[in-house]
C-alpha cells in the first residue's frame, strides 16, 4: 500500500461508511474498498483515487445495506414483554403486604384527586357554555367611596353603548329580578324570575325546547319558562300558548302567555343563577310597570343589571374607555362625577365575585390534591427503595445475561405504572361509590363516571399514567445504576445517598400532613365561629317566610296587619314582623349616602337601608341603646327612623336630629332611636352604617319573620303553614329558619372545611400506612442485627428506642418547619375576614402531637414485636 498523507482509516469516506454500515458487514466492505483504492492510486494517482473512494463509499449508502438485518436480527419483543409481566406478578405476590400498601395509598390519593378534580373541573366550566363567552361582559360601576364594584348601572347605559358605538358594542341584555308567586289552578309556587330584554335567549344561547327564540319576549305579558317549571305545572313540555297567573305587586294577579320553553340552564351560571338566585321564569321588560310603577328602562336615574357583547376583535380596555367617555359626555353630573364603569368578563365572573371566594377555593383544593398525591407517590418511592435492596441480585443476573440498563428501567417503570393503573381502576370504582356523598359534603352535584365529559377522561387517564411514572422513575433509575458485580454481591455505592433521600421524603410527608392538619383545625374553628358568634340578634326559633304576597298598596298593608293578627292567635307563635329584609337574606335593596339635613351629601357616610315594622325588635331581640323603636301604627310618627351605633358615631347623631338620605329624595328624616350594632350580613365584612325605616314610609315589604315558641319544630311549622294557607290560599309557603339560612352565607368556607377534614383523614391514612410498610421493611432487614444486639445485652427499651428514634427526630424537625409556615398562612387567610378567631397555641400543638403519637404507636408496636422475639430465631434469619 502506498504511503498517504493521511491514514486511510481516518479519511472522511471511511468515517461515513462506519456511520451507516451495519457492524457485521463493515470489515468485508472496508476490505473491498481498500483493495480498489490501492489499484486506483497506482493507476490514477492519490487525488483521483480519493474521489473514486468517496464515490464507491456513497454507492454503499442504499437500503439493502443500511437496513440489512436492522429488524430481522433483533429478538422478538413479545417474550421480553411477557417476562416483564411474569417478574412483575411474582414480585407483587412475593411482597403482598407492601404491594397492598402501595396500591392502597395510590388508590386513596387518586380517589381523592378524582373527587376534587371533578368538582374543580365543574367550577372552572361555569359560564363556559354561554354563547360567545369570550365577548360577554357584565357592566359594573365603582365609586370613589366604595372599592367593591356594584352590579347595578343606569338603565340607559348599555342601550346607549349599542346605539352610539356599534363598532365596539354588538348587543346587550338587561334585567331586574323578582321572586314571584306563579299559579296554575290549585298549584301555587314561589319562583325566582328575571324581567328583561327580548334578547335574553339569543344573547346567551340557551337551548329552546319549544317555541321561537326570536319572538319569545317581544310582546307584553309573554313568559318563558324552563323545562322543570313546565313539568311542575303541566307535566309536559307542550305548553306553548298556555297561561300562568303571576302575582304582581301593582296590578294583582295577571295572566301571562307561555311563548317558549328552554332547557334547564346549568346549576351554576352568572345569568339565571346570578348571585345564587336560580331563576326559572323569564318575563318581558315591557311588563315592568306591573312591579315597578316609577321605574324607567331608559333613564340615567334608575338602575338595572346589564350585560354587553363586544364586537369581534374589540379589546376590553378600548370598550371600557369608550364607555366611560360616553358617560362623562352624556350622563348627568351625579352619575359621572364619582362613578367609574367597568366591564367584568362573564367568563371568569363566577370565580372572581364575592372577593374571589371560588377562585381561592379552587386554588386551595388543587393544592390539597397535589399534596395528597405527593404523599402517595412518596410512600411508593420509599417502599420501593426500601424493598429494592432485596432485588439487587435479580438486577445483577439480568445484566450478566445481557440485560441493558434501559431494560432494567423499563422493568421497574412498568411495575409502578401497572400498580398505578390498578390503583386508578380501584379509584374510579371508589369515585362511583362516593361521588354522591362527597358531593353533599361540598354542596355540589358530582356526576357519575358515566356522565364525566370525554375531555376530563383524557385528564384522568393521563394523570394515572403520570402518577405511575413519577412514582417509579427514581427507584427504576436507582436500581439500574448498579454494576453487575455489585448487584450480585448485594452492594450499592449510593445506598447512603438514597437513604438520605428517603428520609427527606418521609420528613416531607410529615411536614405536609402537619400543615394540612393545622389548616383543617383553623378552618373548622373559623367556620364554627361564623355559625356560633353572637351576631347582635337572636336567631334561635326564628322562622322566615320569603313568599309573602307583594301588594304594596294601602289595601295590601292592611291585609298584612290582619294576617299578623291571625298568626298571633296560635300558641306556637310569640311574635310576627313584616319587613323588607331579613338577616341572611337580601337584607337591603340598596344604600347610598346618609348625612345631616343641614349638610351636603359630601359630608355623609355610606349606609345600608331596610324597612321593618315595630315588631322586628321583638322577633330578633335587638338591643335599644337610646330612644325607642317604632311606635304602634296609630301613634307612629312619619319619617322617623332608627339607626345603629356605627351610623350614630360616624355622623355624631343624637335622638331628634334630622338627616337626609340619597335614596329618599328631599325627605327630612328624624332620628327616633339607636340600636346596638348587629351583623345583618356576613362576617366577611364589618357592620355598615344602618338606617331602618318603617314599612309604611318605605312603602314595600318582602318577608314575614316568626318568633316561634320553643318546642317541637315540625308541629310549629305545620301550625304556621295551616294558618298561611288559610290567610294566603293562593300563595306558596316557602320558609327557612334563620340559623339554617345563615349557613348559605359561608358556603365556600364550609366547603373548604369539609375538604380539609377529609384531606386530613386521608393524609393520616396514607402516612400511617406508609410508615407501617417502611418500619416493617426496616425491621425485616435488621432482624439479625436485633438478635445480635439482644445477645450482647441490649434491653427491650434500647432496641425500641433505636428503631423509633429516627422517625421521632424526623417528626420533630417537620413540626418545627411547619409551625411558622402554617402560622403565617393561617394569619393571612384569617385577615381576609372582618371578624375571625384568634390563633391559639393548641391549634398547632394538637395536630403535631396527635400525628407524633400515632406514628410512635405504629413504629413502637412494630419495634416492640421485633425486639421481644427470640434472638435465636433472629440469628437464623436470612
Amino acid at each position: 500500500m502506498s504511503k498517504l498523507k493521511k491514514p486511510i482509516e481516518k479519511l472522511l469516506s471511511f468515517r461515513l461508511l462506519r456511520w451507516f454500515c451495519p457492524d457485521h458487514l463493515i470489515e468485508e466492505i472496508e476490505g473491498d474498498l481498500i483493495e480498489r483504492f490501492e489499484k486506483d492510486v497506482k493507476q490514477f494517482g492519490e487525488r483521483k483515487a480519493k474521489r473514486q473512494l468517496a464515490w464507491n463509499t456513497i454507492r454503499f449508502l442504499r437500503p439493502d445495506i443500511v437496513l440489512r438485518n436492522k429488524f430481522s436480527t433483533q429478538l422478538n419483543q413479545a417474550p421480553m414483554i411477557k417476562n416483564y409481566f411474569i417478574v412483575l406478578f411474582r414480585s407483587a405476590m412475593k411482597r403482598k403486604f407492601y404491594t397492598a400498601i402501595n396500591i392502597s395509598c395510590l388508590t386513596v390519593g387518586i380517589s381523592f384527586a378524582l373527587l376534587i378534580g371533578v368538582f374543580v373541573y365543574g367550577e372552572l366550566q361555569v359560564n363556559q357554555s354561554l354563547r360567545d363567552i369570550d365577548r360577554l361582559f357584565l357592566v359594573q360601576s365603582k365609586t370613589t367611596t366604595n372599592e367593591d364594584p356594584d352590579f347595578f348601572v343606569p338603565t340607559l347605559l348599555a342601550k346607549r353603548c349599542i346605539d352610539q358605538y356599534p363598532q365596539l358594542f354588538q348587543s346587550h341584555y338587561r334585567f331586574v329580578d323578582r321572586n314571584i308567586t306563579v299559579s296554575n289552578g290549585d298549584k301555587h309556587f314561589r319562583i325566582q324570575s328575571m324581567m328583561g330584554d327580548a334578547s335574553f335567549i339569543n344573547f346567551f344561547g340557551f337551548a329552546v325546547l319549544k317555541g321561537n327564540a326570536d319572538e319569545a319576549l317581544t310582546k307584553p305579558n309573554s313568559i318563558v319558562i324552563t323545562e322543570t317549571t313546565a313539568r311542575k305545572f303541566f307535566n309536559t313540555l307542550d305548553v306553548i300558548n298556555e297561561t300562568l297567573l303571576v302575582s304582581t305587586e301593582q296590578n294583582g294577579r295577571q295572566e301571562y302567555k307561555i311563548t317558549a320553553v328552554i332547557k334547564d340552564p346549568e346549576e351554576k351560571n352568572s345569568v339565571t343563577d346570578f348571585m345564587n338566585m336560580d331563576a326559572h321564569i323569564f318575563l318581558s321588560l315591557a311588563n315592568y310597570k306591573d312591579f315597578f310603577p316609577l321605574f324607567d328602562d331608559n333613564s340615567w336615574k334608575d338602575f338595572i343589571i346589564s350585560y354587553v357583547r363586544l364586537a369581534p376583535n374589540t379589546s376590553r380596555a378600548e370598550a371600557e374607555a369608550t364607555l366611560n367617555k360616553m358617560v362623562r359626555q352624556d350622563a348627568p353630573h351625579e352619575n359621572s362625577e364619582s362613578r367609574t364603569f367597568l366591564l367584568s368578563p362573564l367568563k371568569d365572573y363566577y370565580q372572581i365575585t364575592n372577593h374571589g371566594a371560588v377562585q381561592k377555593l379552587v386554588a386551595s383544593l388543587i393544592t390539597i390534591v397535589v399534596l395528597i398525591l405527593l404523599l402517595a407517590v412518596s410512600n411508593f418511592i420509599n417502599i420501593s427503595i426500601a424493598s429494592s435492596f432485596s432485588r439487587f441480585k435479580e438486577v445483577g443476573v439480568r445484566k450478566v445475561i445481557g440485560g441493558l440498563r434501559k431494560q432494567v428501567v423499563t422493568q421497574f417503570l412498568l411495575e409502578s405504572i401497572f400498580l398505578s393503573v390498578v390503583s386508578g381502576a380501584l379509584a374510579i370504582f371508589m369515585y362511583q361509590l362516593l361521588h354522591a356523598y362527597f358531593g353533599e359534603l361540598l354542596g355540589a352535584s358530582l356526576p357519575s363516571v358515566f356522565e364525566i365529559e370525554k375531555t376530563f377522561w383524557f385528564i384522568i387517564v393521563s394523570g394515572i399514567f403520570l402518577t405511575g411514572f413519577f412514582a417509579g422513575i427514581y427507584p427504576a433509575i436507582f436500581q439500574s445504576l448498579a454494576t453487575p458485580i455489585d448487584s450480585l454481591k448485594g452492594k450499592f455505592k449510593s445506598v447512603q445517598g438514597t437513604i438520605q433521600f428517603s428520609r427527606v421524603l418521609i420528613g416531607a410527608q410529615f411536614l405536609i400532613t402537619i400543615f394540612i392538619f393545622i389548616g383543617a383545625v383553623v378552618l373548622s374553628n373559623q367556620a364554627s365561629y361564623f355559625l356560633e358568634k353572637d351576631l347582635g340578634y337572636n336567631k334561635s326559633h326564628v322562622l322566615i317566610v320569603n313568599s309573602v304576597p307583594r301588594n304594596w298598596t294601602e289595601a295590601g298593608f292592611q291585609k298584612m296587619e290582619s294576617a299578623k293578627t291571625e298568626f298571633l292567635s296560635s300558641a306556637k307563635v310569640q311574635s310576627v314582623s313584616l319587613s323588607m329584609g331579613a338577616p341572611g337574606w337580601n337584607f337591603s335593596p340598596g344604600g347610598g349616602k346618609l348625612f345631616k339635613a343641614e349638610n351636603s351629601s359630601d359630608n355623609g357616610v355610606n349606609y345600608t337601608v331596610t324597612g321593618t315594622d315595630e315588631n322586628f325588635l321583638d322577633v330578633y331581640n335587638l338591643k335599644i341603646v337610646n330612644g325607642k323603636y317604632f311606635d304602634r301604627p296609630e301613634s307612629r310618627i312619619p319619617n322617623e327612623v332608627v339607626i345603629n351605633q356605627t351610623a350614630q358615631k360616624a355622623l355624631g347623631l343624637k335622638i331628634g336630629d334630622r338627616v337626609k338620605a340619597s335614596n329618599f329624595g328631599d325627605a327630612v328624616l328624624t332620628i327616633g332611636g339607636v340600636i346596638q350594632d348587629f351583623n345583618f350580613s356576613s362576617l366577611h365584612e364589618k357592620v355598615d352604617a344602618l338606617m331602618i325605616v318603617h314599612n309604611k314610609d318605605f312603602e314595600a315589604y318582602r318577608f314575614l319573620s316568626f318568633k316561634m315558641t320553643p318546642g317541637n319544630v315540625s308541629e310549629s311549622v305545620n301550625e304556621v303553614e295551616k294558618l298561611w294557607k288559610k290567610v294566603f290560599p293562593e300563595d306558596a309557603f316557602n320558609f327557612s329558619f334563620a340559623d339554617e339560612r345563615l349557613k348559605t352565607l359561608y358556603t365556600t368556607e364550609l366547603q373548604m372545611k369539609q375538604a380539609a377534614l377529609v384531606a386530613t383523614i386521608l393524609m393520616l391514612i396514607i402516612v400511617v400506612t406508609g410508615v407501617l410498610g417502611l418500619i416493617s421493611l426496616n425491621v425485616s432487614k435488621r432482624t439479625k442485627e436485633i438478635g445480635i444486639r439482644k445477645v450482647l445485652g441490649a434491653s427491650l427499651s434500647n432496641i425500641v428506642t433505636l428503631l423509633t428514634r429516627e422517625y421521632a427526630i424526623l417528626m420533630v424537625v417537620s413540626f418545627i418547619i411547619a409551625l411558622p409556615l402554617s402560622y403565617v398562612l393561617a394569619m393571612r387567610w384569617l385577615e381576609s375576614f372582618a371578624y375571625h378567631i384568634d390563633l391559639s397555641w393548641w391549634m398547632f400543638m394538637a395536630p403535631g402531637s396527635t400525628l407524633l403519637l400515632v406514628i410512635l404507636v405504629i413504629v413502637g408496636a412494630q419495634a416492640f414485636k421485633a425486639a421481644s422475639s427470640n434472638p435465636v430465631n433472629s440469628l437464623k434469619c436470612e
